[in-house]
């Protein structure tokens, strides 16, 4: 059976989702500027800063430590900040940090 050309592209943004949230995770493993976060405009201008092409969104302490129901990878950065990368069920892959002022999600949206 040939996949069509809708469940192609989808494969092909969630294949640049990982990549994406990869490349943020290495980015940040080091260094402080996570735990510098106090707002959704200071984690945007640091996607920016990053070329990153990935949307953002504050989350509750309760959400990001939540049983998730598909990990696919998790870790701490050098600077001990949790992370952890979820594939939502039906939906995009989705990076989940925990730093010390703010906790947040991260993803690409989809058109």
């Amino acid at each position: 059976m040939i996949p069509s050309s809708q469940s192609l592209s989808r494969m092909a943004v969630a294949e640049s989702a990982a990549q994406e949230i990869r490349r943020f995770v290495e980015l940040h493993q080091s260094g402080s500027a996570l735990n510098q976060i106090a707002s959704l405009d200071d984690l945007n201008a640091l996607l920016k800063q990053a070329e990153s092409p990935l949307a953002a969104s504050l989350i509750p302490l309760e959400q990001a430590t939540r049983p998730p129901k598909i990990l696919v990878d998790s870790g701490v950065t050098e600077s001990k900040v949790p992370w952890r990368i979820l594939q939502c069920p039906g939906g995009p892959l989705v990076l989940q940090m925990i730093c010390e002022k703010v906790n947040f999600a991260l993803w690409i949206q989809e058109c």
